[in-house]
């Protein structure tokens, strides 16, 4: 079975990931997943119930099967409470919008500071990317989202399966193999549900430039609302991670080592309709309910013009405010939101030189399902010049679309 957290810190041994480019150093780390606490037993395909015996390299290649015929993600919204606990520690509800395109939304909130990230505004690099990871820090440090990927496929000439057996996975029948990548891979573990033969519950195994770490993801079925399919989706992740690296400053180096503990959990998944335009509204932010998605039937109309919402307390302990640009009879401007964006994701609430978000994928079928890890804390900025504290960002610049070219050569 799997390891209790303690246990994890034991497996994983002595930190090999270090990794520098131009005197700065990014860490992206993390997956997502869960020990399902209430695990569905529901199918995306029926099928036969599988024997106990079966070969087990069989159960590998019927699990790749199933992965394989997983209906594309839908239009989806969901709640994701984000907890991190260790080195350093980081609280925060997110509330998400994801289109069948790919394209996503997300309300982050932290305390009293809220703000939405928009993936057509971000930059996203993979986090083995150094070259590309610091020429977006330096020239839109607020657009930066490093990322990383979860394999979940299991090619049975890239595993073998050590072990299979028929146990109980909080109360229901699962079968469950423990794996060994002949080539690199990140699974170590499958619990497998014997009618679909997709995974109940995942455990992976990362490790880096960055540091190392385990991870252990559950998941259940999310039917939907006129019945057929039946998507597969991730219900809680629980991370035990180890990270060092350095960086350059001038002439001095700065070691970053630490472990964290990180869990997710997923809620209130939402199925909705094909066919029409969603989004999250920048002068809408959630207050003490999910935020409404502009494009459905029941959505609000836009905020009027001089409504007033009450957004928190900002850094300097000053109350921030939303107010209303829209008009009853037409919709609201690119610009309009653009302004009320900038409002809400304005550089007092959110150091992007120090505070940088990390990014998974976790591939479901042929769909790539995005997910907020954690904000990890530099502390101070990353930068390789000596004696210069942060570089220059212009707030005016944060909705740009495009960055500015940077010279790594010459004047």
């Amino acid at each position: 079975m799997f390891p209790e957290p303690s246990q994890f810190r034991k497996r994983q041994g002595s930190l090999r990931g270090w990794g520098y480019l131009g005197g700065v150093v990014f860490l992206a780390t993390g997956l997502v997943g869960l020990p399902s606490g209430d695990p569905a037993v529901a199918q995306s395909a029926p099928s036969s119930l599988a024997s106990p015996k079966q070969d087990p390299q069989a159960w590998l290649e019927r699990y790749n099967a199933a992965l394989e015929q997983l209906p594309p993600l839908p239009n989806l919204q969901y709640r994701q409470q984000v907890r991190v606990e260790g080195s350093q520690t980081f609280t925060a509800t997110l509330d998400v919008l994801y289109r069948r395109d790919g394209s996503w939304q997300a309300w982050v909130a932290e305390g009293d500071r809220i703000r939405l990230l928009d993936s057509r505004q971000l930059e996203v690099v993979n986090q083995s990317d150094l070259l590309q990871l610091y020429s977006v820090y330096v020239s839109r440090p607020e657009a930066l989202l490093p990322s990383v990927s979860f394999y979940l496929k299991a090619d049975p000439s890239r595993y073998r399966v050590l072990s299979s057996e028929r146990v109980d996975l909080a109360g229901s029948p699962v079968q469950h193999l423990r794996l060994e990548p002949i080539q690199e891979g990140q699974l170590r573990e499958l619990w497998l549900d014997p009618q679909s033969g997709l995974p109940r519950q995942v455990l992976l195994f990362l490790s880096g430039v960055w540091g190392q770490a385990y991870v252990l993801m559950g998941f259940t079925a999310v039917p939907a609302p006129e019945g057929g399919e039946r998507y597969w989706l991730p219900e809680s992740t629980r991370i035990n991670l180890g990270y060092g690296f350095w960086t350059l400053e001038g002439l001095n180096r700065r070691v970053f080592r630490g472990s964290l503990s990180i869990r997710h959990d997923y809620q209130d998944y939402r199925i909705l309709p094909e066919g029409v335009q969603l989004r999250f509204l920048p002068s809408q932010p959630p207050v003490d309910a999910p935020p409404v998605v502009a494009g459905l039937p029941e959505s609000t109309p836009p905020v009027e013009l001089g409504d007033v919402q009450v957004l928190g307390v900002d850094e300097q302990g000053n109350q921030q405010f939303s107010i209303g640009l829209g008009r009853r009879s037409e919709a609201k401007t690119p610009l309009e939101d653009r302004i009320a964006a900038f409002n809400l994701t304005r550089p007092a609430s959110r150091n992007a030189l120090t505070q940088i978000d990390t990014l998974a994928f976790l591939p479901l079928g042929s769909s790539q399902l995005p997910i907020y890890l954690f904000q990890f804390d530099t502390g101070r900025p990353l930068y390789p010049l000596q004696g210069v504290e942060r570089p220059r960002v212009d707030p005016n610049g944060v909705f740009d679309p495009r960055p500015p070219a940077i010279k790594l050569f010459g004047d």
